[in-house]
């Protein structure tokens, strides 16, 4: 159940597969009411373009007490790697919380216009997947990784890293 995205509660939402794309958190309670016996939850990248992409997946075993030691897993399949209906059904679910005791005060009327034009590329990477790699750019402005954190930044006052 999906109680939380990016520390903001959500109306609260059953799902087996959440969606999380880079930099954001999600807080979801797991609801452990299987018969006794191991499980596996996976993780896989999804991507809905050509771009090729590391597809590795990576599993976690959830073991309810009282399973035998060497019993096998519970098999799980994780969606298509382009799975967009899937994507989709999850970010339709996602809505606030709200209520008279959390209201969603949002604004009502427009005064700003913002005009963003978003780029989705390829470069070169030796060591990546087919040698290359996907990058984005907003207005016309590649992203390049900080060689410094944000948050050690912001901590020890070192400019220049954020604006």
């Amino acid at each position: 159940t999906v109680v939380e995205v990016d520390a903001a509660y959500t109306k609260p939402f059953s799902t087996d597969t959440i969606f999380i794309g880079p930099g954001q958190t999600t807080n979801a309670l797991l609801t452990a009411d299987k018969s006794v016996g191991k499980y596996l939850m996976a993780v896989s990248p999804f991507m809905d373009t050509v771009v090729a992409v590391d597809n590795v997946t990576a599993i976690a075993f959830l073991r309810y007490k009282g399973t035998i030691a060497f019993s096998p897993p519970v098999l799980t399949t994780t969606p298509a790697i382009n799975a967009t209906p899937v994507t989709s059904t999850f970010m339709d679910n996602l809505r606030s919380l709200n209520s008279k005791k959390f209201p969603a005060n949002v604004p009502l009327t427009v005064d700003h216009s913002l005009y963003f034009t978003i780029g989705v590329g390829i470069d070169p990477c030796a060591t990546c997947v087919n040698g290359s790699k996907a990058v984005g750019a907003i207005n016309n402005i590649s992203f390049i990784m900080p060689t410094t954190a944000l948050l050690q930044a912001h901590y020890y006052s070192i400019s220049g890293v954020f604006t």
